[in-house]
């Protein structure tokens, strides 16, 4: 309890500096722009991946960002070779899924689009494998625990 606890604290933390470089890197961007200019608020990169769970790689704009993401092991990006895409997953969000698992079909249908969707993704990569009328996860799986 306490280790998953420190865990928790550790991964926030680590969401908290990537918060902060990109912010950092914002300010660059608003520098460099003319002044008086206005832009709009920009969301943090994991704060938008927990708002829509997954996102696809073409659509990251801050590589640095992913690449601390990724070094920190809060993403993964996942290759979808059927749908020819790469994707960005939040750890959490994947891992909250699984942990609602094993689900029957009807159950599923009513999470929410992202869940859903996400849902379809690992099943597609074999995160999750659909047996006997309900989703059950696989081995595979333990990388999101990871």
């Amino acid at each position: 309890m306490v280790c998953e606890d420190v865990k928790r604290v550790l991964e926030r933390l680590d969401e908290i500096e990537i918060m902060l470089n990109t912010i950092l890197e914002e300010l660059r961007e608003l520098k460099k722009s003319a002044p008086g200019a206005r832009q709009p608020q920009k969301s943090s990169f994991i704060d938008i991946l927990r708002e829509k769970k997954f996102v696809q790689l073409s659509e990251i704009k801050s590589r640095q960002a992913l690449r601390q993401a990724l070094e920190r092991g809060l993403v993964l990006v996942l290759r979808d070779e059927g749908a020819n895409r790469e994707y960005v997953v939040l750890k959490e969000a994947a891992r909250e899924l699984l942990e609602k698992l094993p689900m029957s079909l009807s159950d599923a249908e009513k999470l929410g689009r992202r869940e859903y969707e996400l849902l379809q993704i690992l099943n597609r990569l074999g995160y999750v494998l659909l047996k006997g009328g309900q989703y059950i996860k696989t081995e595979l799986a333990e990388e999101f625990y990871v």
